[in-house]
């Protein structure tokens, strides 16, 4: 804020009039997601990764439970109309990218109350959400119960393990690796290997927002990393593709 606070700066405008025109509706997102008690703070150093993997479980229930829209509420700033347009922008940025087709298997990983699983199922052969959140799960199956090529599933948070080896095209994770980072830095190159277990040659991984530790380097040298022991060509490493998003794209494709 301090280093927008410029006059010649058009970002502190833009802000400066949201602000002004849209306060009522700021507040009223800003005690939703208190209400919802969704947060971006690390676990605790000392946490173990089963701790913390049940901490945040235990975070989206109570958020479905008493707004099911918080979790995604944010990124549109309430707007349900600027959330279908984020949300398109994202379909045809997979598409675009070769991600996703009609005869595609996906897999949503953190697929909370299904929003982007449910706008992937037209558009591909069949799709999985999981989330660690069984209140996430069950409000996407009602509220999505009458897609037939789309299904939900509670998953562990410590890992992929049961699912088919090599019968995915698509592993999609938007917004889900950050919370794996809170569960340990482990947590998450563990689901990357799983990955690369799942998917067929040629599918891909794709991340939206790798962690929210404001470090965009750091990122992008994780995704190098894990790419290299895995088996992935990083095809994105921390690209910014959307207009209606804040957020970087990791795109590792199976060699």
């Amino acid at each position: 804020m301090h280093a927008a606070r410029d006059p010649g700066n058009p970002r502190w405008h833009r802000l400066a009039h949201l602000v002004g025109t849209r306060r009522g509706t700021l507040e009223e997102l800003a005690a939703l997601v208190h209400q919802a008690r969704i947060t971006h703070v690390p676990a605790p150093p000392d946490d173990a990764p089963q701790d913390a993997v049940a901490r945040i479980a235990a975070l989206f229930d109570h958020a479905v439970a008493q707004a099911p829209e918080a979790s995604v509420a944010a990124c549109s700033f309430g707007d349900p109309a600027l959330l279908d347009m984020a949300t398109a922008e994202l379909v045809r940025w997979l598409e675009r990218e070769a991600l996703i087709a009609p005869g595609a298997e996906v897999l949503d990983l953190g697929c909370r109350i299904g929003r982007v699983t449910a706008a992937l199922a037209p558009r591909c052969a069949s799709v999985l959400g999981l989330d660690i959140s069984l209140g996430m799960v069950e409000e996407a199956r009602r509220r999505h119960a009458g897609l037939p090529n789309l299904r939900f599933a509670v998953t562990s948070g410590a890992d992929l393990a049961g699912l088919p080896e090599s019968a995915l095209d698509l592993v999609l994770a938007v917004d889900s690796f950050p919370y794996l980072f809170q569960a340990g830095r482990e947590v998450a190159e563990r689901h990357v290997a799983d990955a690369a277990r799942l998917l067929r040659r040629g599918g891909a991984l794709a991340i939206l927002n790798l962690s929210y530790r404001a470090d965009a380097e750091a990122d992008r040298t994780d995704a190098q990393r894990w790419a290299a022991r895995h088996g992935f060509a990083l095809v994105h490493c921390g690209d910014r593709p959307f207009t209606l998003r804040d957020g970087r794209a990791f795109v590792l494709r199976r060699t």
